[in-house]
């Protein structure tokens, strides 16, 4: 094994029997690696996002290369998810540490989509500049490759698979940063960012779905157009 790989494990609590199952069968796979299990949402945040349980978050750490692996769980609905993910002029309304994003490639030709952003750790902080290009699989994947920017090297996935209580949302990505991190501290700045990001992404699902509901809620019983005013 790696020398220079960092990890921590410690078990997933699920909150419901489905997740339970479907982490069970992902732990055997994660053991014996090293990998930085992130405690991403205390018990109110989970609540309040609509997450069913705290999200595995795994950080591999192997030479350089940081290998990042994120599975949860939400209660919503799909279209709501893909939506959220590929709302890509809004992401830094909603992704901590992302000053802006914007499609930068002419209409018709591969999307090229261009991010601005500071992460860091304690007195650690470091901007980053990113340009990737999208390729997506419309209510399933979404598939990104650094093309430019201050990253040697970035490529990875966002997944969407729909099961019978909530909708599951991987990420997958294998990052060369462009900058020295502190070997000691490099898998804990790495966690700390996937770790933002993922309660960001969480929140909107969970905003967004909450408000769909309350539209739906207040539909006539006639079957005439939902009240919607004041929504955004």
């Amino acid at each position: 094994m790696n020398d220079s790989t960092e990890s921590e494990w410690v078990e997933p609590r699920a909150l419901t029997s489905f997740v339970a199952r479907s982490f069970a069968n992902l732990a055997p796979r994660l053991r014996g690696r090293h990998l930085f299990r992130v405690l991403a949402f205390g018990p109110a945040v989970v609540a309040s996002s609509g997450a069913l349980a705290e999200p595995v978050v795994q950080v591999e750490r192997n030479g350089e290369a940081y290998k990042v692996n994120v599975q949860l769980f939400v209660q919503s609905e799909r279209v709501i998810v893909w939506r959220v993910l590929t709302d890509y002029e809004n992401l830094f309304r909603f992704v901590p540490g992302l000053r802006s994003s914007r499609i930068v490639s002419p209409p018709g030709e591969p999307m090229l989509l261009e991010q601005k952003g500071e992460g860091g750790l304690l007195f650690v902080k470091v901007a980053t500049e990113t340009v990737s290009r999208i390729k997506e699989v419309p209510m399933q994947t979404i598939q990104f490759e650094l093309v430019g920017g201050t990253l040697k090297s970035m490529r990875g996935e966002w997944s969407i698979d729909a099961h019978d209580h909530a909708i599951s949302v991987s990420y997958h990505a294998e990052i060369v940063p462009g900058f020295a991190l502190p070997p000691l501290i490099g898998s804990a700045v790495m966690s700390r960012n996937v770790k933002a990001m993922v309660e960001g992404v969480t929140g909107e699902i969970h905003r967004r779905t909450v408000l769909k509901t309350d539209q739906g809620s207040k539909a006539p019983a006639n079957g005439g157009s939902p009240v919607t005013a004041g929504a955004k």
